[in-house]
């Protein structure tokens, strides 16, 4: 979930593609200057659109850690979260220490994800005030069928 990662990826492929067809190495390198420049827009555009989240909004609790790129690369952090990994069961102890610190710095919203069960995180907003939003953190779907899209159905998640 960090755009830098993409971009490097984005140019092993062109590079290995540009190796195995040398005669398409021409369309390849077009095609990824093209995809690098459009993310390139999408991070200044996510980058833009967080920047002016005030203090209490630029914390993220979420049922599993899949956030931990995208929130340092736009100057979140992650609080916490339900579970280590998603097949885990939550303790009893983590879900105390995320209720405690989010009502010590008044966090307003709290994540669900789409593929997760929502109980936890259910019963953690009722015991908080919170409202619960919901973003991606899965595959592509077919709300978000591209990696810009999905990533830009994070920031819309967080921001609105």
């Amino acid at each position: 979930m960090d755009i830098d990662f993409a971009v490097e990826a984005v140019e092993a492929i062109r590079d290995e593609l540009s190796r195995l067809d040398p005669d398409g190495a021409d369309h390849y390198r077009d095609r990824a200057e093209a995809y690098i420049a459009e993310l390139r827009e999408l991070d200044d555009e996510i980058r833009e659109q967080l920047a002016g989240l005030p203090p209490e909004r630029r914390y993220l609790v979420t049922f599993h850690d899949a956030y931990g790129y995208f929130a340092e690369r736009y100057g979140l952090t992650i609080l916490g979260f339900v579970v280590e990994g998603p097949e885990e069961e939550p303790s009893a102890a983590t879900i105390t220490e995320l209720v405690e610190n989010i009502t010590a710095l008044g966090i307003p919203f709290i994540f669900s994800e789409p593929q997760f069960s929502a109980r936890v995180i259910e019963q953690i907003a009722r015991d908080t005030g919170t409202t619960v939003r919901t973003i991606p953190s899965g595959a592509l779907a077919e709300e978000y069928p591209t990696y810009v899209e999905f990533l830009r159905a994070i920031a819309n998640g967080i921001a609105e």
